[in-house]
């Protein structure tokens, strides 16, 4: 039988010297981190977020879009194979089914995979009622809020129901058995096609059942807290009923109603939560004419008005009466780097600028004043100012025309000094250098960050807008130190709210201001053909710079044009400079997503944008 022998081991000669050792031990943990590491592919979705509500009526089909690990996986969202980048982003555009949809998202990876599942609510179309019984659809009776008129003003209602039927409304104790009209209306549409993607107009099927009406109020009317009341009854005689939301109040007292503006920018709209027109400062005295739920009705003119929200006035006590000024001096005065104009008005009532470029002007509305004017003085000093003339437009409303001199505006501010007196500084064109390496050398550049506190838009790897704003913002000033330009910038690090950003590139007295921002698109369209550079301007005075950075970045960045657009965004509203919004590429979309976290990618756009503004600004030298 063999026998069994064991080898002594000698332990103290057989360690390993210490650098042997520490190798092991490394290896060691690497090995277990790999294990530990690896559990499988990951699926990281970052839109749409759980239990999102999708509304955008008569689409057919969404996007999705994230991140899997590792990018070697393969990935199916309900059943269909989507690329994944290099990065393992994904983006896909699939169909949509109303209701709660599911989004099952596998990710597979060698013999491992994982399932996330994300569920959204895509808010279906307004459809007709249905059922044999007659009905009234409460949650659609209009009017939604209380109505303050005046004789001569319309009620304006309106309610779905049963279609098919007859329908009436009374105001209690006014009139009774008004009869309504069942509409074939289509429900809104949807403006992400006609905006961003082809200009089709996308609206759903005509709904029926939708039956409006009217009132005009007569001289002799009168209701305090009136409740309208619906009827609507079908051949057989079943009827429903139902009571609007909002009464009806007519105010016959003949006392004007009076209040003033409270925030130092106060928006006035076209309509009640319309379209932005006029832009006041603190202090501007309304007239006011009627309220629809929380917007008041303001009278500007026997032909013109305009609405507010509640919350931007105070109302002056009952009895306050309305100013009605007169006109008699205009004068300017020349200082170092804006020229003056002041309207003799002793009172802030609205008003509203209008500017054109071609000629150069700009037209000062103020309502509510009368011309008495025998003076206009010019300053001796003044170049800017080629002709001021007078108009008067109707009852209530003075027309002041400023005509320039210089080759191109270069920003204005209005408002009203501490008489009361209204001015308008106009800006003059600012020292720009002779030589193209030298244009930007006297110049103060204001860059906007966009975004901060809030991230903006989120790739799909999660990169925050916010950061890759500021990161742009980083290198469009790098380049612009190097040109001789002064640069400010609205933020650093961590941002003000967008309010307080406005506030101050207003103050700011830089001579052009530029928002950074990426993109990103609304649901329903598709991110596939919707994509690429897009930028922004507000006033006309911005609009060659906005076109010209927009043709520099298509040229240097050669990707897709997403359009050049006049849009009422915040910071292209500032009046106090040429303003611009630029959008280089989508957050959204993983190709670009990638360009966007590159400095290669970011410097290309700085480029760009500089050398649009050198050119821009060479063109319009005194």
């Amino acid at each position: 039988m063999a026998k069994v022998g064991f080898v002594k081991f000698d332990y103290e000669s057989s360690r390993p010297n210490p650098m042997t050792r520490i190798c092991l031990i490394l290896f060691h943990l690497f090995l277990c981190q790999q294990i530990n590491l690896y559990a499988g592919p990951r699926i990281s979705i970052i839109y749409p977020a759980e239990n999102d509500t999708i509304n955008a009526a008569a689409i057919d089909s969404n996007f999705i879009f994230g991140q899997v690990t590792p990018a070697t996986s393969h990935l199916f969202i309900n059943q269909q194979s989507i690329k994944l980048y290099e990065n393992g982003a994904f983006l896909a555009y699939l169909p949509l089914e109303y209701g709660n949809f599911e989004y099952a998202c596998l990710a597979v990876d060698k013999s491992d995979s994982i399932l996330a599942r994300r569920v959204v609510y895509y808010v279906p179309p307004l459809g007709p009622i249905s059922g044999d019984t007659v009905c009234i659809d409460t949650s659609s009776a209009m009017p939604r809020g209380d109505l303050e008129l005046w004789p001569g003003d319309l009620i304006n209602v309106g309610f779905q129901g049963s279609p098919g039927c007859t329908a009436s409304f009374a105001v209690h104790g006014l009139v009774a058995d008004i009869p309504m009209t069942e509409t074939n209306q289509r429900g809104p549409g949807y403006w992400g096609e006609s905006v961003f993607g082809s200009g089709a107009v996308i609206r759903p099927e005509p709904i029926p059942g939708l039956y409006r009406g009217s009132y005009m109020i007569q001289p002799d009317d009168s209701a305090v807290g009136a409740a309208i009341r619906f009827q609507l009854f079908d051949q057989h005689a079943d009827t429903a009923r139902a009571v609007a939301p909002g009464a009806v109040t007519i105010d016959t007292s003949g006392i004007p109603r009076v209040a003033e503006t409270k925030l130092a920018l106060t928006v006035l709209r076209t309509g009640p939560r319309k379209s932005y027109y006029y832009f006041l400062p603190k202090g501007v005295i309304l007239w006011i004419t009627g309220r629809q739920g929380r917007d008041y009705r303001v009278r500007l003119s026997e032909t013109e008005d305009a609405w507010i929200e509640d919350y931007k006035i105070r109302f002056l006590p009952r009895g306050t009466p309305l100013p009605h000024p007169c006109i008699r001096l205009v004068r300017t005065t020349s200082l170092k780097r804006k020229e003056r104009v002041t309207v003799y008005s002793e009172n802030r009532l609205p008003f509203r600028i209008v500017q054109s470029t071609m000629p150069n002007q700009l037209k000062v509305l103020l309502y509510g004043m009368t011309a008495d004017t025998d003076w206009i003085r010019h300053d001796s000093r003044d170049r800017l100012i080629r002709r001021i003339s007078w108009e008067q437009l109707g009852n209530r409303v003075y027309a002041l025309t400023v005509d320039l001199n210089q080759k191109h505006p270069w920003g204005y501010d209005a408002g009203f000094d501490e008489n009361d007196n209204f001015f308008l500084d106009i800006k003059k064109t600012p020292p720009i250098g002779r030589w193209k390496r030298s244009a930007l050398r006297n110049m103060t550049i204001l860059l906007d960050p966009g975004h901060e506190p809030d991230t903006g838009a989120i790739g799909p790897t999660g990169f925050m807008e916010k950061d890759a704003n500021l990161l742009l913002a980083h290198a469009v000033a790098k380049r612009l130190h190097k040109r001789g330009a002064a640069v400010t910038f609205t933020r650093l690090a961590e941002g003000l709210p967008l309010a307080e950003r406005l506030s101050l590139a207003m103050a700011s007295d830089a001579d052009i201001l530029l928002s950074l921002h990426h993109n990103a698109i609304p649901a329903g369209l598709n991110p596939f053909k919707n994509r690429g550079t897009s930028t922004y301007y507000y006033h006309p005075q911005s609009y060659e710079l906005a076109q010209n950075i927009h043709n520099h970045l298509l040229q240097e960045l050669e990707l897709p044009n997403f359009g050049f657009y006049w849009d009422n965004l915040a910071m292209c509203r500032p009046t106090q400079m040429p303003a611009v919004l630029i959008e280089p590429a989508f957050m959204m979309h993983p190709e670009e997503e990638l360009k966007i976290r590159s400095e290669k990618f970011r410097n290309r756009c700085a480029k760009a944008i500089v050398d649009a503004l050198v050119e821009f600004v060479r063109l319009y030298r005194e």
